[in-house]
């Protein structure tokens, strides 16, 4: 049909249910995540940040989607097996310094012979014995070393975490700072409303220690701070409780030094410790606007001749949003409604979306380009085989069985040739991801697109702001860097190992993808520069307004 992405020989591994985790191109340390802990709600849930479900699209969450231990809730893959009495006992009270080494070496060898882009930066030959001085070790311990040995490691799509039997194991429950904060130029602001901390009140101290302090410390464990040395603020909100779980240890009591909004003197709120965990799951505010609680969210303004839509994941629904033409079908209604409008500005919000399927990005994105455009992006794989596959506990976020297993090398080996060239096997077909989009002639036509892009645009959202900026030329990209790259990045196909002594869920991308063409002054390796760069300020915040969203309204609105 004429509106369908012409694809060439296109083979997508899609095992049941793959999807984008957000994977920050930072250190490996800024990664550092943990699964999904209270199932009963009776403790607080440390959003599914950095880790190890990012990629499915193989590519991306949403705020907190992401560590995703193959735990399966719904009984749909296996969980992990309960560990004996006297094996929690011993993993509780530290491992064995030879033990963490193993650990260690295996780690490191799966970076060197199978992680799409870390093999070219890690060190060859004979490891150190980051351990050498240790009897037992702890698991935060063997972290904050391995963190410290891969510190200056750029790579996306990685994750180091702790699934939920860990945390059990480790009596972790409770010692996680249990409260969601903003971040702006390295001051933290509470992004909830729990008792008596009002929303937007400035943290100042935990624990009679200065805020300043904290992240040094953690400075000291992985480097806070971005390429322009300015404190990384999306990591930080991303990061904080297991940052400072690493930096400072488990806590018994948490004293915290807040300054409400409007206020001058600061009070001291203390949470103690107690039989039933931390406050139950506390809600990012920020994050639970109605915008932001489906896939996708139309709105229309008569006003402005405004037509908003919000595409908040290229994951699939389930239900909704699985498919090709389901796809279709929901951005054929949103443009038949449009045409029966007739706005001329168009606004679409990508701040939440963490990513998803390739393709369906590629298949959106037709309904907003406006010249036809060959994409000859390629994919690469380090690996055509899964080393250590006897501690594979996911591939894509699904339960990792022989099946799971055996097709996913089916897949490597037919799609990727059998020689291997600069660390690297290509495809079978140097066109085999190529993708020829063009126009749908039925969608409505806007004389002004606005893209609001952000550091939670991850992945295929990249993808698909790419896209429109170089195939419509009243695309204006609006807000902040992108959180992944916009030349590329590693994914696609998602690995989850379980390191056998310290319990880690340690999870890695096989496939490099590079896109073409690029955005005109693509810097490399950087996220999509926005054509209007708009900052959000703490005074936003905490009055509740969308700086982005403003600044778009006075640029339609100025003469």
């Amino acid at each position: 049909m004429h509106h369908r992405v012409n694809v060439r020989a296109l083979n997508i591994f899609m095992p049941a249910r793959a999807f984008t985790r957000f994977r920050l191109v930072v250190s490996l340390a800024a990664l550092l995540y943990a699964a999904a802990e209270a199932r009963d709600g009776s403790g607080p849930r440390e959003p599914r940040k950095a880790a190890a479900a990012e990629a499915r699209d193989g590519s991306g969450p949403r705020e907190p989607r992401k560590a995703v231990a193959a735990e399966a809730r719904d009984g749909s893959g296996p969980r992990e097996p309960r560990k004996a009495a006297a094996a929690e006992a011993s993993r509780r009270s530290g491992i064995e310094a030879r033990q963490a080494t193993s650990d260690f070496k295996t780690m490191h060898a799966i970076f060197a012979q199978a992680h799409a882009s870390a093999f070219r930066h890690v060190r060859s030959g004979e490891l150190p014995d980051l351990f050498k001085d240790a009897g037992t070790v702890s698991i935060r311990d063997f972290v904050i070393r391995v963190l410290g040995y891969y510190r200056d490691l750029k790579v996306d799509h990685t994750g180091l975490g702790f699934s939920p039997e860990l945390i059990h194991e480790l009596g972790l429950r409770n010692a996680m700072f249990p409260f969601p904060l903003k971040f702006f130029a390295g001051r933290a602001y509470f992004d909830c409303e729990y008792h008596d901390i009002p929303f937007g009140s400035e943290m100042t101290q935990i624990n009679g220690r200065l805020l300043s302090d904290i992240l040094a410390d953690m400075d000291k464990v992985s480097s806070t701070r971005n390429k322009a040395g300015k404190r990384d603020d999306y990591r930080l909100e991303e990061n904080f409780s297991f940052l400072y779980y690493m930096a400072r240890g488990e806590e018994k009591e948490w004293n915290i030094t807040v300054v409400p909004p409007g206020e001058a003197k600061p009070r001291i709120i203390q949470y103690r410790r107690r039989e039933g965990g931390n406050p139950p799951l506390i809600m990012r505010r920020s994050a639970a606007s109605s915008l932001y609680q489906q896939p996708i969210t139309t709105l229309f303004n008569p006003g402005l001749k405004l037509a908003y839509i919000a595409i908040n994941s290229f994951v699939p629904t389930g239900n909704q949003l699985d498919t090709v033409d389901s796809w279709h079908n929901h951005l054929n209604l949103f443009h038949q409604e449009a045409k029966a409008r007739n706005p001329e500005n168009l606004v679409i919000d990508l701040r939440m979306n963490r990513g998803g399927i390739m393709l369906f990005s590629a298949v959106a994105a037709q309904w907003f380009i406006e010249d036809p455009l060959e994409d000859r992006s390629i994919s690469r794989a380090r690996t055509r085989v899964l080393p250590y596959r006897e501690l594979v506990q996911a591939i894509n976020g699904q339960g990792a069985n022989a099946t799971a297993l055996g097709d996913a090398e089916k897949h490597l080996q037919a799609f990727f040739g059998d020689k291997m060239q600069d660390g690297y096997f290509d495809t079978r077909k140097a066109e085999a991801r190529f993708l020829e989009l063009k126009p749908i002639p039925v969608a409505h036509r806007f004389k002004r697109v606005f893209v609001l892009v952000g550091p939670a645009t991850y992945s295929s959202a990249v993808n698909f702001a790419r896209y429109l900026k170089i195939a419509n030329k009243n695309v204006l990209l609006v807000g902040d860097e992108t959180g992944s790259p916009g030349d590329g990045h590693s994914a696609e196909i998602l690995v989850m190992y379980k390191l056998p002594a310290t319990g880690l869920l340690f999870e890695i991308p096989l496939v490099r993808v590079q896109f073409s063409p690029l955005v005109p002054q693509q810097p490399p390796g950087r996220g999509l520069i926005p054509d209007m760069p708009v900052a959000e300020s703490a005074a936003d915040f905490i009055a509740g307004r969308d700086a982005v969203l403003e600044a778009v309204g006075r640029k339609i609105t100025a003469k």
